[in-house]
């Protein structure tokens, strides 16, 4: 099992890999990404992946392959590492804008890493970050190279002790965490921000509904306060690599009983039999933390 890239056709070392500095991509960030995960070597909701992708392309003018040639790409790449439970990244560019070779598509294939135990265990700690202004919010759609704001805030969360950022809109409403999507349980509701305050639309926070639906437990997508974040029940941040992963506070206020609430581990557990389901794999593993 090893690390592998697929770079326009062509498998290699990721340490050897590279693109041309004149890509689009590198030079000014033009480009959209997906990260995925593989269980037992195969890409959970692969479809839906490649087709926020492919919303995404239409939204800032890039044109990217066809779905067949991106998945087929995933596919060898998988294969070739041998890694079972990885974590997959597809990276698509404009390429080189002076010549007529197309995109630039690059598929990097990693072992799994999650979150540490203990905090699938105990829930993570959370603070609020504004929600940066960079690129105007139609770029929160997309996955966009244009990561940084995002990586901000989450340097912004660790530089003041905690694990997560929850970004808020300058009204104070919640929009998205840095890396995931945010959840929480308010009044016996499990409740989501609605996709109407331009956040991505998490593959894994659709499933999660999914599983909520499936369980009978009512759901809203509408706007959050923090207050109301703060006073929630439970909470927790949703993402295709950490699956769901529970929040015990908030800008240092305790979530509910400042640990993994009853409505969290139903869902975590109807999440895992979804995914084997949908995958064929047994679901008796936790495959998170």
């Amino acid at each position: 099992m090893a690390d592998i890239a697929w770079v326009n056709g062509r498998l290699l070392d990721p340490g050897e890999a590279a693109i041309s500095v004149l890509d689009q991509g590198f030079l000014y960030g033009e480009g959209l990404f997906e990260t995925m995960r593989a269980y037992g070597g195969r890409v959970f909701r692969l479809a839906r992946h490649l087709a926020r992708l492919a919303a995404g392309a239409a939204e800032i003018g890039l044109a990217p392959p066809p779905a067949q040639l991106l998945q087929g790409a995933i596919e060898e790449a998988l294969a070739a590492s041998g890694t079972r439970d990885a974590v997959v990244r597809l990276t698509v560019t404009p390429g080189l804008a002076a010549t007529p070779d197309g995109p630039t598509v690059v598929v990097l294939v990693r072992g799994l890493k999650l979150p540490p135990p203990e905090q699938y265990a105990s829930g993570c700690a959370a603070i609020c970050v504004p929600a940066a202004q960079v690129g105007g919010t139609a770029l929160r759609r997309v996955k966009s190279l244009n990561y940084l704001d995002k990586l901000l805030a989450q340097r912004a969360a660790a530089a003041a002790g905690a694990h997560e950022a929850i970004l808020l809109d300058p009204d104070g409403c919640v929009v998205e965490g840095g890396m995931r999507n945010v959840f929480a349980v308010i009044q016996g509701t499990l409740v989501t921000p609605p996709l109407t305050r331009e956040l991505l639309p998490g593959i894994t926070r659709q499933a999660v509904l999914e599983a909520a639906a499936g369980l009978g437990v009512p759901s809203e997508q509408r706007d959050v306060s923090r207050t109301e974040l703060c006073a929630a029940e439970e909470c927790f941040l949703t993402s295709s690599i950490a699956e769901i992963l529970p929040v015990a506070s908030v800008d240092g206020e305790l979530i509910g009983a400042g640990a993994p609430g009853a409505v969290t581990h139903a869902l975590t557990k109807a999440y895992r039999s979804l995914v084997a389901a949908e995958l064929g794999l047994d679901d008796a593993g936790n495959r998170s933390g």
